[in-house]
């Protein structure tokens, strides 16, 4: 049979060192968590006319194939991460668009996230607008002038 007076003192000698040692946990805890790479957060954003209602993403990076998704005008694809692993993203993009009425699907594959080229380039946020003139990157939060262009490749002639 059990002493209760015996499982209150026990409970309470583990409760004082568990106390007595949170500090030491907590700063070693913290101390890991410096050390580790900030997160990085890669923005997609989706502005094109919203007569073109959204696009189609698909995203891969060096480890995994992140799926496919539709965004809509005015919304965004974010997709975090810490470096390390991770060195590219690269995504294709499409949509459909309709000049002098007719059917025209617009389609780019783009390197969202090279760690060479990015890293210090945009170390917590990359941000990207997609537009009907190309895809453009933006530094950290600097969503002022652009500093990446990509153009749309030139659909293929159409045959008559």
């Amino acid at each position: 049979m059990c002493n209760p007076l015996l499982s209150k003192h026990v409970f309470l000698l583990v409760l004082c060192i568990a106390v007595w040692n949170l500090p030491i946990i907590s700063a070693r805890n913290q101390a890991t968590l410096a050390s580790d790479p900030p997160l990085t957060t890669v923005h997609i954003n989706n502005n094109l006319p919203i007569a073109l209602e959204y696009f189609t993403i698909h995203c891969k990076t060096n480890t995994e194939d992140l799926g496919v998704y539709e965004i809509a005008c005015n919304t965004a694809y974010d997709w975090s991460f810490r470096f390390g692993g991770v060195t590219l993203l690269n995504c294709a993009i499409n949509f459909r668009r309709y000049p002098q009425g007719r059917l025209e699907d617009v389609f780019g594959v783009f390197d969202m996230y090279v760690a060479d080229r990015d890293k210090s380039r945009c170390p917590t946020n990359c941000i990207w607008n997609v537009t009907e003139g190309g895809v453009y990157g933006y530094r950290d939060y600097n969503v002022g002038e652009s500093d990446i262009s990509l153009q749309w490749p030139k659909p293929p002639p159409q045959m008559s």
